[in-house]
């Protein structure tokens, strides 16, 4: 009686391996974006309502503030992702600055929600100071944290299922901020613009969050093996970067879909004081955005994969666009507008779940046609454009109060409408950029000939 010899599974190389990925680690992805989420979703949601309403800074000099600030430390991203393209440590490249960066990011973000003593000119100062540096803080931590996805897996199925980990973080980490920021800034003050409640609630974000990322640190694995970088001049690795037109096309429409995250976040407070007349409904609303997020994470990948990323996304976002109209006349009903609102952010969410994943993606292009990877690179480019993005909205949404007169302690009925336009009428605008910027998407078509020809290069 012969024995036939075991059959064995083909072996496959762990940076291609869509096994080599478990629970952990996959874990480790939500635990970083919540710590991600902290400080980012705190920034984006209480920040403009912290320099207008406690730090009492004009909302127009808060819009100018907030964009200069943003503006100037989005550039240092590309320097973070040079640097990180060059690094080898005993820890791999990213893994260090997570480790290193977070207590620095903690102590800053703490810093940015206090406002010493010195009148406006003094608060002003303070705002620009601190603003910038918790943007280059958030640099050195969050460059690294985004690399990771395309250094622990080649394998685009796993991306997509590790962007809708770290959606699902995002979500959780809207939760916590839209849902306890308010109840602890009044339980550690005594009222919802008080300094004392800021900054104790903002402490505990930032310790929580650093603890956070030391867990991501321990926990995610560096597979993709390194590529020999280049000598050549900062110049020409930033020709080579602004040549790789998906990543173009992704980092665009990063820029709209945080823009107008910025405007919904943060026009979410003056929207429920001020239009609602509820100060309850600043809690609901958010937490049906951040709901919105975790769902979101769930269902995005399956629906992409079935219908494509590209048009996929753009039906979401039509969708939502669509669904904003409903809103305008459900702004009495505040439950029949909170159910709409979650569903529009559902649909209209799923560009911002995939994002990292298509960015992960541009950097097979990238080795494609260059040789390189340049992770870092690519990576602190999409840092850059969220930032940008954020202070896009920001400041948007900052010059629209002053336009329509926004001030404090003087909201008249115009004023009241003027609000919810902003929050209403002008993320539908944005959406609709997104739409036209995706429609030009072409990658995912390629990507099978281009992982194919960069395999057989490798031998």
């Amino acid at each position: 009686m012969s024995i036939s010899p075991a059959i064995s599974p083909e072996v496959l190389d762990p940076a291609d391996d869509p096994r080599a990925v478990r629970g952990r680690e996959r874990a480790a992805f939500t635990l970083g974006d919540i710590a991600s989420n902290l400080t980012w979703t705190t920034i984006s949601s209480y920040l403009l309502f912290f320099y207008t309403d406690v730090a009492s800074i004009a909302a127009a000099t808060a819009g100018t503030l907030m964009l200069v600030a943003r503006l100037l430390d989005a550039f240092f991203d590309p320097a973070v992702g040079m640097i990180l393209d060059r690094t080898t440590t005993r820890w791999g490249r990213a893994r260090p600055y997570l480790l290193f960066g977070a207590p620095l990011l903690s102590v800053l973000t703490v810093l940015t929600f206090v406002t010493p003593a010195g009148g406006k000119l003094g608060a002003v100062s303070w705002a620009y100071v601190t603003f910038i540096l918790v943007g280059l803080a958030y640099s050195l931590v969050n460059v690294p944290y985004g690399v990771l996805m395309s250094m622990a897996t080649r394998d685009s199925g796993t991306r997509m299922k590790l962007a809708g980990f770290r959606a699902f973080g995002i979500g959780l980490g809207l939760i916590v901020v839209s849902t306890a920021t308010q109840p602890l800034i009044a339980f550690f003050g005594g009222s919802t613009t008080s300094r004392t409640g800021f900054f104790w609630t903002i402490t505990i974000y930032a310790v929580t969050g650093m603890a956070l990322f030391w867990v991501v640190f321990a926990s995610v694995k560096e597979r993709v093996p390194l590529t020999p970088v280049s000598s050549g001049t900062t110049k020409g690795a930033l020709r080579t970067m602004f040549r790789n037109g998906p990543w173009l096309t992704v980092v665009v429409f990063s820029i709209l879909s945080f823009a107008r995250l910025g405007i919904i976040t943060g026009g979410a407070v003056y929207f429920a004081l001020h239009t609602l007349h509820n100060p309850g409904a600043i809690s609901i609303i958010l937490l049906a955005f951040s709901l919105s997020a975790v769902l979101g994470s769930v269902v995005t990948a399956p629906i992409l994969r079935r219908l494509g990323h590209r048009n996929g996304i753009l039906l979401g976002l039509v969708a939502s666009i669509v669904l904003t109209i409903p809103l305008y006349y459900l702004q009495d009903d505040l439950a029949a507008f909170t159910i709409v609102f979650f569903l529009a952010n559902i649909v209209g969410g799923f560009g911002f779940v995939a994002v990292p994943a298509l960015v992960a993606d541009t950097v097979e292009w990238q080795e494609w046609r260059s040789g390189q990877r340049n992770e870092g690179l690519l990576f602190s480019g999409y840092s850059m454009s969220t930032k940008i993005g954020a202070a896009l909205g920001s400041a948007l949404l900052a010059w629209g109060l002053a336009a329509v007169g926004y001030r404090p302690d003087d909201v008249t009925a115009e004023v009241s409408d003027g609000i919810m336009l902003l929050f209403l009428v002008l993320p539908a605008i944005i959406a609709a950029l997104q739409a036209v910027c995706i429609g030009l998407y072409r990658l995912e078509a390629q990507l099978p000939q281009i992982k194919a020809e960069i395999a057989q290069r490798r031998g």
